[in-house]
């Protein structure tokens, strides 16, 4: 029992961090949420009116006064007119509140998400990433208003009619109540049941996603090296284990609900009962028992939205749990972006002076690193493949924290340590050649939004890619396939080296960036980018012919960075 009444508390202690977590980030709207709860409260006044006016109604139809059954009509009329007209505020305000909450929370869990230390990120798949700033985003907005305001709302309906029914009829009243501890008590065993499947649906849910996003993503790959069968054979067992726990979370969901709705339905026919028992004897008129049936329905809908409370209230406290975990993920230092902009157009020296990292949970990567790059020199960084010629960029990039060590970029008499507020400062251009969706001028002014029309073409230019642009049918704002699949590796490359040229930042890191290219473009695209005036480059190479036109060659070997003579 002591064990039982911890897990108790320890499920009520995360219910309450992940409550009050949803309502620090939707606060603003508290405003409305609480005008929200008043529309539904006066519908609720309305419905109370109307259904005691019906009450007069139909007594005053039986007992065939005409004036006071015109009279009586009209009002019942105008009430339900009233209802209809304050249901359809309600919706729309709903729909207006839910959609502004829901793009704001996910903007802020966007920005969070960029702003997380990115070695920390990694843990997490984009497909799983996508779910939460989706699905979870969505199951939390839709809860501001689908939860306290339903909760208010509802218990306000449940009580007015139960003092309705408690001023007409006290033995009726009694019926209703004793329904309340009973479907508590049926309810308590199911909600660690429900929060529990509840997490597992987030979790499969989130592995189909990466699994179909993967998939599409590599669609070419998967062709190529002919395992459409394979996927195929996959996404089944997937689809398996998705299927196998929403059958099992639908069971417990279904199991509850039946049970409660039962009870439900128990307490409405008792009372129904009742009624009918009061009216055969005499000790109510007609009109009276219609106004039972009526508060029956109320109450048995009250209750009925209450009790699905619970598995709402559940799944949006997951999805908020969901959500704390990444925004308790480590930050990314800000650094003095004010201290990086002072030195811009300084003659930049990179220092870099005993240097460690290792990645998690893995071995030492580089050790005790130095290196110094002067103002306009062009450096290669060869090595072995997975020597860490790339962790070195991420972590110029501030991408990635070193172990120990100092990196500083150094402009006149001011230096300033390499961290994510100096990012502004290096132009990267990686392995992969990221090509984002839209027109060619749209993948360029990324860097720089302000760019001319001829800025980007002098760009192109430097890169070798102006021919080929111009050969396209509109030229630079012809539209790219996803990931820039309408042209050869080659094309991606150049516009990804006339991006960082674009950038005009005054370092710039080349990651392997001519390997799809000829001899010749190779050597002239270095060429060009070495005539740029103020420009350091460090390049990260396997092909000994780029090595002829740098300063300095280091080599990463036994994760140390030597100098290399020939």
């Amino acid at each position: 029992m002591r064990g039982l009444r911890k897990l108790n508390r320890g499920l009520l202690h995360d219910v309450w961090c992940e409550t009050r977590w949803i309502y620090t980030h939707t606060r603003a709207y508290k405003k409305s949420i609480l005008l929200f709860i008043l529309i539904g409260l006066a519908t609720t006044v309305l419905s109370m009116v109307s259904a005691v006016l019906t009450k007069s109604l139909i007594n005053y139809i039986i007992a065939q006064k005409g004036w006071h059954v015109l009279q009586n009509g009209i009002l019942v009329v105008l009430f339900a007119l009233f209802s209809i007209l304050f249901g359809a505020i309600s919706s729309r305000y709903s729909a207006k509140i839910n959609l502004r909450v829901s793009n704001e929370l996910r903007a802020e869990v966007f920005g969070v998400f960029l702003n997380t230390d990115w070695q920390a990120l990694q843990q997490y798949h984009s497909g799983d990433l996508l779910n939460r700033i989706n699905a979870d985003v969505s199951n939390i907005a839709g809860s501001v208003l689908g939860w306290v305001p339903t909760l208010v709302v509802k218990t306000a309906q449940f009580v007015a009619s139960l003092l309705v029914i408690l001023y007409y009829d006290p033995t009726m009243a009694l019926f209703t109540l004793l329904s309340a501890p009973i479907s508590l008590l049926i309810a308590k065993p199911f909600v660690r049941k429900l929060r529990k499947f509840s997490n597992e649906m987030r979790t499969v849910s989130s592995d189909m996603m990466a699994f179909n996003e993967e998939a599409f993503q590599n669609a070419q790959s998967i062709k190529a090296f002919n395992l459409v069968g394979s996927f195929r054979s996959k996404l089944d067992q997937v689809q398996q284990l998705y299927y196998d726990t929403a059958m099992k979370h639908n069971y417990v969901t279904v199991l509850n609900s039946s049970l409660l709705s039962t009870i439900g339905m128990v307490a409405s026919y008792l009372c129904l009962g009742w009624g009918a028992y009061r009216l055969w004897d005499g000790a109510i008129d007609f009109g009276t028992m219609v106004l039972f049936i009526q508060l029956a329905g109320y109450l048995s809908s009250a209750l009925s939205a209450l009790f699905k409370l619970v598995p709402t209230a559940i799944d949006c406290t997951v999805s908020a749990q969901r959500i704390m975990t990444i925004f308790n993920l480590p930050r990314e230092p800000e650094g003095d972006t004010s201290a990086a902009d002072a030195i811009r157009d300084a003659d930049l020296c990179l220092r870099v002076k005993d240097l460690c990292f290792s990645y998690q949970d893995r071995s030492t990567v580089l050790e005790r690193v130095d290196l110094e790059v002067q103002p306009r020199e062009v450096v290669a960084i060869v090595g072995q493949s997975g020597s860490g010629k790339t962790t070195l960029f991420r972590i110029l990039l501030g991408l990635l924290n070193p172990d120990s060590g100092t990196l500083e970029l150094i402009g006149g008499d001011r230096s300033v340590p390499v961290s994510p507020a100096t990012r502004s400062l290096f132009a990267y251009v990686p392995q992969d050649n990221v090509i984002f969706t839209g027109t060619i001028a749209d993948t360029l002014r990324l860097v720089r939004p302000e760019a001319s029309d001829d800025e980007i073409y002098a760009a192109l230019r430097v890169a070798c890619a102006e021919n080929f642009v111009r050969e396209l049918p509109d030229g630079i704002y012809s539209v790219m396939s996803e990931r820039g699949s309408s042209l050869s590796i080659g094309q991606n490359q150049r516009l990804a080296i006339a991006r960082a040229v674009l950038a005009d930042a005054p370092v710039m890191l080349l990651d392997e960036v001519t390997s799809a290219l000829d001899l010749e473009t190779e050597e002239q695209v270095l060429q060009n980018i070495a005539a740029l005036p103020n420009k350091t480059c460090i390049i990260s190479t396997h092909r000994p012919s780029v090595l002829s036109l740098c300063d300095h060659i280091y080599k990463i070997q036994d994760r140390r960075l030597q100098e290399v003579k020939q």
